[in-house]
Order: C-alpha cells, then structure tokens, then sequence
C-alpha cells in the first residue's frame, strides 16, 4: 500500500491483512536515510510481520527533525519504545580508516577534508573488527540525540554494518543499499573488503556508471561482477530492475532471487536483524 502527497511519501508491507497483526511485533528496527526513515517489525519468532517507509521530497532539506519527531511520536510500531532493539544510520558523510592508521583527532580530520562537516553533526566512531577499520559516520546531532532520547535500550549502528565482514564467496562481490537518491556500496574481492562509498545518484545510470569505474579501477570485468542489492522500499525496485541491464543476475542481500518489489526491503530488515539479534 502506498501513499503520498506533494511532500511525503509513505509505503506499508505487511505480512497478511489480519487485524491485529502490529500487537503480534515483539522487535522493532529502524532504518535512519536522508529524507528517509524505515520501520521494521518482527515477532518473537524472528518472523517479519510489518514495513512502513515514509519519506519526504527534496524540495524539504536534508535531516528535517521535525519530520523525524513526528514519525517517532505517531508510528504505531514505536508506540512501545522498548520494542526498538536497532536504529541503523545511512548518511553521505563517512570515512573508513584502516586500525594501523587510526587516530581518533587525525580521522576526524580526514573527514572533514572530505566532506562539509557542520558544527551541528556529531561525529560516529564505529569498530569493524572483521575488518581492521574504523567506520566515522556525521549527522546532525540534534538527529542522533532524538534517537537516544527516544530508543534509550536501542542500539544505534551505521546501516553499513550489515554490508562489511569478509564474504566467503570468491570473486567480485558488490552490495549495495538503495534508497531515494542515494546508494552505499560496498565491494569485496574474494573475501576481502576493497572499497566503500555512499554516493547520490539521479537515475540508474549514475549508479552503473560508478560500480564500472570501481571495475575498471580493479580490473574486474562487468559480467564477472555479483551484485546483491537491498532498497529502502518498494519504490526503488524499478532502479535496481534497471541495473540488471549492465549487471545481470543481480540477487538481494541474502542471495535469493527477486520475486516482488518488496523483496530489496525485507531482506534489508532481516539482515539488520541478525546484526543485533
């Protein structure tokens, strides 16, 4: 089901049409985009039973808080606040920095040369042990201190946390995350992790583009390429369709098959569930 109006923009999946289906969720995750917020709920046997996706246009700036807090104040699934196990961040204003170069006041830098840093972003500091990196992510922090105040027994990750650790499948394996004008991606050669990035794109030709330039810089060949491929909602379904042109057989994060337009989203919840479970 889906709604909108000239600003916002809201899509449900539930699991069936019975009433009283949300008083059966036991575990609630969030996802936090720009523009953007997933809820995610789950029963006591691990089943996911409900998505809500709302957004907002960009006609709005980036990381309203008053869109936030009204979703956080009205969305049935975070009635109960202690239901809320994971709240998973996405945001263009990140860093990985390798453990042997890490220095918390010289990373900070690092990441200000790169990005426009505001004096309003916090600035995340995150452990990928799998790895041998720090994973730094920077929001408003009036963003991060509505999630803590809100989901006091939640804890709070990069949403990329689900895309790093060494993959045992050989070969060139590229998962991404798309949600409305933005993808993150993240690529592994057999096994080991090898690039990262949070871009915004305008169609999919954009995202095509920057994982054949990854290619080309690795030299890895596009058909040899394996993309695993979550969304946000059932919106971005026709992009992902759309890069199967340049990437064929393109599978969700949990390697199946895609079968509805819901299914980059419903993996996406259930891989951040087993991050956390």
């Amino acid at each position: 089901m889906a709604k909108s109006n000239n600003n916002t923009f809201e899509q449900v999946y539930n699991l069936s049409e019975e009433e009283g289906l949300l008083s059966k969720v036991a575990k609630v995750y969030c996802v936090l985009v720009e523009r953007g917020l997933l809820v995610a709920g789950f029963s006591n046997k691990q089943e996911l039973l409900s998505l809500n996706y709302s957004g907002y246009s960009k006609t709005k700036p980036v990381w309203e808080l008053g869109f936030f807090e009204h979703l956080f104040a009205n969305e049935p699934m975070l009635a109960h606040r202690g239901k809320v196990r994971g709240v998973f961040i996405s945001g263009i204003k990140n860093l990985l920095v390798p453990d042997t170069l890490y220095n918390k006041d010289e990373a900070e830098k690092w990441l200000k040369a790169i990005h426009f840093i505001e004096p309003s972003d916090s600035i995340g500091h995150y452990p990928i042990k799998e790895n041998n990196v720090k994973y730094l992510l920077a929001v408003p922090i009036n963003i991060t201190e509505l999630v803590r105040i809100n989901f006091k027994n939640a804890i709070s990750l990069p949403l990329e946390i689900y895309q790093f650790g060494s993959l045992s499948k050989p070969g060139a394996v590229m998962q991404c995350f798309i949600s409305a004008g933005q993808v993150s991606a993240t690529l592994h050669l057999n096994g080991q992790l090898l690039w990262q990035k949070v871009t915004d794109y305008i169609n999919t030709e954009d995202i095509a583009y920057t994982f054949m330039q990854v290619c080309t810089q690795n030299n890895i060949t596009a058909p040899d390429l394996q993309v695993k491929c979550n969304s946000i909602s059932a919106a971005e379904y026709p992009v992902i369709k759309g890069l199967s042109q340049y990437f064929p057989g393109i599978i969700t994060g949990d390697n199946s098959a895609f079968t509805s337009s819901w299914d980059g989203a419903i993996k996406l919840a259930q891989q951040l569930y087993s991050c956390v479970s």
